[in-house]
């Protein structure tokens, strides 16, 4: 049943991201030096998008919100998100966030996400915590 869940999930991901690029909805793929420029701005709310075990494993310093992009909740879950702030999303290896950076961005948020994800993020020795 959860895998029928998560494959409903992706498809949804996928067709609205088909969607947003139609319309010509925009979101910024950064590298992890634009990325952590970009997140240390005051507007900014960092959104890791990875399952909670992924995140108890590590995550960057300062996140604000831990959003699973594969829980059954998640199309709930994202609309408490500020439209009043910009949004920086990132998941393990950069897959999850351009989907749900395009979701974001085709529903009215400002969004940005890191390109490599938190691999990446990691690679470059930037700061993570558990």
């Amino acid at each position: 049943m959860k895998s029928k869940i998560i494959l409903l999930f992706f498809t949804l991901c996928l067709a609205t991201g088909a969607v947003a690029k139609s319309r010509n909805v925009k979101f910024r793929s950064l590298d992890v030096k634009e990325f952590a420029r970009y997140i240390e701005r005051a507007d900014v709310m960092l959104v890791d998008v990875r399952t909670p075990e992924e995140y108890a494993e590590g995550h960057i310093v300062g996140v604000d919100r831990n959003l699973d992009v594969r829980s059954a909740t998640f199309f709930n879950d994202y609309q408490s998100l500020p439209k009043d702030k910009r949004i920086a999303v990132y998941c393990r290896g950069g897959g999850r966030s351009k989907q749900v950076a395009g979701v974001l961005a085709g529903n009215g948020y400002k969004v940005v996400e890191l390109s490599g994800g938190y691999n990446s993020w990691v690679e470059a020795g930037g700061s993570v915590e558990k």
